[in-house]
């Protein structure tokens, strides 16, 4: 099961850029109310007045969206935006060897070590398939093409290592013979990587970058990239899945589906439920339950794609407050007009004070 990475290797990451996968067992899930401690010793709660909730909703509420936004996309950003940049010119005899490696599907560890210039390139990812092991030495080579022709090498990307089988996988991409980025290529469920000309005539390239996946928990996001020129640019990061079904507060899930390129566009379809006032766990009727699309504008000054949110029905905060590494604070100010409108639903009002309530309690212990 992959986990989240330690937020405090953000920095690690970006100064290297080069992503670690983290084998921790435990979750933590930065700013989320909880209803039971580490130490699982029942919390001496407070049962705050319909006012005070009321009111605490209101201060959350007017809070500046942005710095909160900010603080959930800070860390998914951080490893969509700090991909490894690189300017290797491989030689003709090079080119020769790997181009017939990406024909049988195989090269020797050596050679490509030699060839990306990466001594971490693992020996041990020699599993091609559940029914395919390679012998000691070799490893399996996924050719992605982005031409016309698969034989052209004009633009395309190698995975060394399958992507599925090998945690050490590393994607390449390419213009030509020069190797112009580098990616992490581990994927539990395969990369989906999809590629589609632009307007402009430009190569985008996306795939599914997976954060997190359990029971009840998931996380992915659309990785965006634009060939320009010689460099792989990012130009969108987007949730694909983020969903958690564990928590004791709000059970939500927010999936997108790329429906075309041009101009792209992405349908979301989401929702979120309160838990019920008693010792139960169990879930009300969804506070929210929705779909909408959202269409992206290609900003050329800024080379990114920009998400049209004025005319769909959910902005780009209220997307975030879906991701894992979000808090309840976003939450509540992205959908502050929403929360407020269910006080005066008097089933929806029960379960709305009773989370703000578990919320507040929460803050009031940090």
């Amino acid at each position: 099961m992959k986990k989240l990475f330690y937020l405090s290797l953000i920095l690690m990451l970006i100064s290297c850029n080069n992503r670690q996968k983290s084998v921790e067992k435990n979750i933590h899930l930065p700013g989320r109310a909880t209803s039971k401690p580490a130490n699982n010793t029942p919390p001496k709660k407070v049962q705050y007045s319909d006012q005070q909730l009321e009111q605490f909703l209101d201060s959350i509420g007017h809070l500046p969206t942005q710095a909160l936004a900010d603080k959930a996309a800070f860390w998914a950003d951080s490893i969509f935006k700090n991909q490894a940049k690189i300017d290797i010119v491989i030689s003709a005899s090079d080119f020769k060897k790997l181009k017939k490696a990406v024909h049988t599907k195989v090269i020797d560890v050596l050679t490509a070590r030699r060839i990306f210039g990466n001594k971490a390139i693992d020996s041990a990812c020699n599993e091609a398939s559940v029914l395919l092991t390679l012998k000691a030495g070799l490893i399996p080579v996924v050719y992605y093409p982005f031409d016309k022709h698969k034989s052209d090498f004009n633009e395309y990307a190698i995975c060394i290592g399958d992507p599925t089988h090998c945690a050490n996988a590393y994607l390449y991409f390419f213009k030509g013979n020069k190797i112009i980025s580098k990616h992490n290529g581990y994927s539990r469920y395969g990369l989906d990587l999809e590629h589609y000309k632009d307007s402009d005539g430009k190569t985008v390239v996306y795939y599914k970058e997976e954060f997190d996946d359990g029971s009840g928990i998931w996380w992915n996001n659309y990785f965006f990239y634009k060939y320009d020129g010689d460099k792989l640019i990012p130009v969108l990061n987007e949730l694909q899945n983020g969903n958690l079904q564990s928590s004791e507060l709000r059970a939500f899930w927010l999936e997108s589906f790329v429906q075309k390129t041009n101009p792209l566009t992405i349908k979301m379809v989401y929702y979120d439920q309160f838990s019920i006032p008693t010792d139960s766990g169990d879930f009300g009727p969804n506070i929210i339950n929705d779909s909408t699309i959202v269409r992206y504008n290609w900003n050329e000054q800024l080379k990114i794609y920009q998400g049209d949110y004025k005319n769909s029905k959910i902005n780009k905060p209220q997307v975030l407050s879906y991701y894992l590494a979000s808090d309840d604070l976003l939450f509540i100010n992205a959908y502050y007009k929403t929360l407020k409108a269910t006080l005066f639903d008097k089933v929806k009002k029960k379960r709305t004070l009773y989370y703000l309530n578990q919320v507040k309690n929460y803050q009031r212990k940090q």
